[in-house]
C-alpha cells in the first residue's frame, strides 16, 4: 500500500510507501517521511493501492504520529488548493500544521461542555430561530445580515451565541482587524469558558502553539480571530460568523490567497454548518447571494430603530489665489465643536503635504520605478514615493513640458493639519498607519482634533466624535477599479460609524451631483445596491462572471510582453475573456517589471481549467515570480 503525502512546502502531494506495521487508518494523520535529504512531517491525503506510475525506488515513512484532519478537513485543504490554484502544500502550511508539530498534538478530546440546560427563547424573531435550528440540528445554511450599526451586529451575534451555545458543538467567530477581538472576547469567555480560544497574526509563536495544541485535543472547540481563524484545526463546527464580512481585511495578499468569507461558507456547505455573515454595508457578492437564494436574508427591522449621522455633501473651494483646502461649512461646524468642547475628525487619504505639479502643462512629479505621483513632504522640502520608499529634492523644472512653474498641488494629511491649526487656532493629532505624532490622550480637554488617513477611522473606532470631514472622496470615486463605488460607499458607512448618531458627516466634492453621492447621503442602501447591480451586468463584472488575476514579476526579458501573448493567443477558449497582457508598474520591490493577464468567465470550470493550463505554461519561464489571484478585490 502506499500513501499521497502533504509537506506544509510550495509542493503538491507525493507518494510514499506505507510501513507494513502501519496502523490502518493513516487518512488524515501526521508522519514523518525522508525529503530533500531530512525527515519532515507531512499529513496523509489518502491511500492507495499502487502508484499512478511505476516509480522505482520509493521511499517508506518513517513513523506514524497523532491525527491532524478530520475527513471534512481534508476536503476543505483540497478545495483550497483546487479552487485558489495553489500547491496543497501551500493551503497546509496555512492551516496551523506547524504549530500542532511543534507542540507534538494530542489525541485525547476533553472539551469542557457547557452544562445548563437548554433556555427558553427570549426572541420572538422567527428568523433567527431559523438560525438556532441550523445549528441545532447541524444543516448548512448560510445568512446574511445588514444590521444599522456595529453594535446592532455585535449584539445579535452575542445573542445567537448564548441561546446556542447548549448545543453547539465546534464554532469559528471571525472579526476583520485584530482590535476588534477586544469588543467579542469579554461575552463570549462568559459563555464559554474555557472552551475559547483566539487565533491572530500578532501572537507569539509559542501562544500559537498553545492555541493549536488546545484545539486539537479538544480542550477549545470555539475560536475567535482573524482571518486565519478560518483554517483552524477543529474536527466539529457547528457554526460559523463573519463579522464585517464586506473588508478587504479577509483577503490574503500572499502565500494561499483566500477570501476567508468564501472559505467559511464552503467549510460551513463541507461541515454542515450553519454560516453568517454580517456587515453595516455588505459586499455587492453577498447582497445578489441573497437575491439568488444562495443565502437567506436577516433583516434587522426587528431590531429597535437606530438613529444615524447626518451626512452632508460639500462644494469644494472654486476659487483661485490663496483659498483654504477646507470648505467654509466645515471650518463653521469645527468652530461650533470648539464651543462645546467636542471632538472633530479630519480625514484625507493622502500621507504627506501635497503633490507637485507643472501649472503649465499639468504633469504631475512621478517615480519613474513605480509610475505612481511623488508626494511632497514639507517639512523635509522633498519628494517621496509611498511605495518604494525613493526620496529627492523637487525638481527645478518639468520634465515634460521644461518648464519651471513647479508648485504644490492638491492636499495632503500635513496640509490639512496645517490649516486646521492655522485657521483655528487649535493643536491636532496627526493620526496615519506609520506615526502618529502626538502620543497625547485623545480627550476634548487637551486634543479635540484629529487629522489623518481613513486608517484613523478604524483606529478610533470605539471614539465617538461629534463631527467629521472626509476630503478627497472623488479621488475613491474614480479609481480605475470596477469596485471604486462599492468601496467608497463602505468605507464613508465605516466612517459614520465613528461619530455620535446626533452628530454630521461632511463630505467634501467637486461633483456634488455625483450620483453614488446621493445614495450615500440618504443611506440608500437598496438604491445602491440596485445601482451597482445594473452597472456590474452591463460590463459583465463579478457577482456576474469570476475572475483571475495573474501578475507575471521579472528582472530581464524584453521580449518577454510579446511571448505571453504569443502563448495566449495560440489558443481561444468559447466562454473565456483573457484582457492582456500588458505591463503595468511593479508590485514586488526586487522585481522592475511586471506583466498583468485578467481571465473572466462565467462558466468557473472553463475559468479554472484554463488558468491552471496558463499558470504550467508560465511556471516554465525562468527567473519569474508569478502571482496567480482567484477572485480578486483590486483589478
Amino acid at each position: 500500500m502506499y500513501a499521497d503525502v502533504v509537506f506544509p512546502l510550495k509542493l503538491p502531494p507525493l507518494t510514499y510507501k506505507i510501513p507494513a506495521n502501519a496502523p490502518y487508518d493513516l487518512r488524515g494523520k501526521i508522519v514523518k517521511a525522508p525529503l530533500m535529504g531530512k525527515s519532515l512531517y507531512g499529513l496523509v491525503v489518502s491511500v492507495i493501492g499502487s502508484p499512478e506510475r511505476n516509480w522505482k525506488n520509493i521511499r517508506e515513512i518513517e513513523s506514524v504520529h497523532q491525527r491532524f484532519a478530520s475527513e471534512s478537513n481534508l476536503s476543505l485543504l483540497k478545495w483550497l488548493s483546487d479552487y485558489y490554484l495553489a500547491p496543497m502544500g501551500t493551503a497546509l502550511n496555512s492551516s496551523f500544521f506547524e504549530e500542532t508539530i511543534k507542540t507534538g498534538g494530542s489525541n485525547q478530546q476533553s472539551a469542557v461542555r457547557i452544562k445548563n440546560k437548554e433556555q427558553k427563547r427570549e426572541t420572538e424573531n422567527s428568523e433567527l430561530s431559523l438560525v438556532y435550528d441550523c445549528i441545532k440540528e447541524k444543516n448548512y445554511r448560510s445568512f446574511l445580515f445588514h444590521p444599522a450599526s456595529i453594535s446592532q451586529e455585535l449584539s445579535i451575534l452575542n445573542k445567537i451565541m448564548g441561546e446556542a451555545a447548549p448545543y453547539m458543538h465546534g464554532a469559528i467567530i471571525l472579526v476583520p482587524e485584530i482590535g476588534q477581538i477586544e469588543r467579542l472576547l469579554p461575552d463570549l469567555k462568559n459563555i464559554f469558558g474555557e472552551r475559547l480560544c483566539v487565533l491572530h497574526s500578532r501572537l507569539t509563536a509559542k501562544k500559537r502553539m498553545e492555541a493549536a495544541a488546545q484545539i486539537l485535543a479538544g480542550r477549545s472547540d470555539v475560536v475567535l480571530g482573524t482571518r486565519s481563524a478560518v483554517l483552524a484545526p477543529l474536527k466539529n463546527v457547528s457554526f460559523i460568523a463573519v463579522t464585517g464580512e464586506h473588508s478587504n481585511s479577509y483577503k490574503g495578499e500572499e502565500g494561499l490567497r483566500y477570501n476567508a468569507r468564501d472559505v467559511a461558507v464552503m467549510r460551513g456547505f463541507i461541515e454542515k454548518s450553519c454560516v453568517l455573515l454580517s456587515s453595516v454595508c455588505p459586499s455587492v457578492e453577498s447582497i445578489y447571494n441573497t437575491k439568488i437564494g444562495k443565502y437567506t436574508p436577516l433583516n434587522a427591522n426587528r431590531q429597535p430603530e437606530t438613529k444615524r449621522p447626518r451626512i452632508k455633501i460639500v462644494g469644494a473651494n472654486r476659487t483661485k489665489g490663496k483659498a483654504s483646502t477646507i470648505a467654509g461649512e466645515v471650518l463653521k461646524e469645527a468652530k461650533n465643536t470648539i464651543s462645546k468642547k467636542g471632538k472633530f475628525l479630519f480625514l484625507i487619504n493622502r500621507k504627506g503635504y501635497s503633490l507637485i505639479r507643472c501649472e503649465d502643462c499639468g504633469h504631475t512629479v512621478q517615480c519613474k520605478k513605480c509610475g505612481i505621483p511623488l508626494v511632497f513632504y514639507k517639512a523635509k522640502n522633498a519628494v517621496k514615493c509611498n511605495y518604494c520608499g525613493l526620496e529627492k529634492n523637487i525638481p527645478e523644472s518639468c520634465e515634460e513640458c521644461k518648464g519651471f512653474a513647479m508648485k504644490p498641488s492638491g492636499a495632503g494629511t500635513e496640509k490639512i493639519k496645517e490649516e486646521v491649526e492655522e485657521l483655528l487656532g487649535t493643536k491636532t493629532l496627526l493620526l496615519e498607519k506609520e506615526r502618529s505624532l502626538s502620543p497625547l490622550p485623545l480627550t476634548p480637554d487637551i486634543l479635540p482634533f484629529v487629522v489623518g488617513t481613513t486608517y484613523a477611522a478604524k483606529k478610533l473606532r470605539d471614539e465617538k466624535f461629534d463631527a467629521a470631514a472626509l476630503f478627497n472622496i472623488d479621488q475613491t470615486l474614480s479609481q480605475p477599479d470596477f469596485r471604486a463605488y462599492e468601496r467608497t460607499f463602505q468605507q464613508t458607512m465605516q466612517i459614520a460609524g465613528t461619530i455620535k448618531p446626533d452628530g454630521s458627516l461632511f463630505l467634501q466634492t467637486w461633483n456634488p451631483k455625483n450620483r453614488i453621492l446621493r445614495f450615500i447621503k440618504n443611506y440608500d442602501f437598496h438604491g445602491f445596491y440596485e445601482h451597482e447591480l445594473s452597472q456590474r451586468k452591463t460590463i459583465d463584472y463579478p457577482p456576474f462572471s469570476k475572475i483571475v488575476l495573474f501578475n507575471i514579476s521579472y528582472k530581464k526579458g524584453i521580449n518577454l510582453l510579446d511571448d505571453i501573448r504569443n502563448m495566449l493567443e495560440a489558443e481561444e477558449i468559447k466562454g473565456l475573456e483573457v484582457l492582456g497582457p500588458v505591463e503595468i508598474p511593479p508590485i514586488l520591490k526586487s522585481y522592475p517589471h511586471c506583466i498583468q493577464i485578467l481571465l473572466k468567465s462565467k462558466d468557473s470550470r472553463i475559468l479554472h481549467s484554463y488558468a491552471r493550463q496558463l499558470l504550467n505554461k508560465l511556471e516554465k519561464i525562468k527567473d519569474v515570480k508569478i502571482n496567480a489571484d482567484v477572485d480578486p478585490l483590486k483589478v
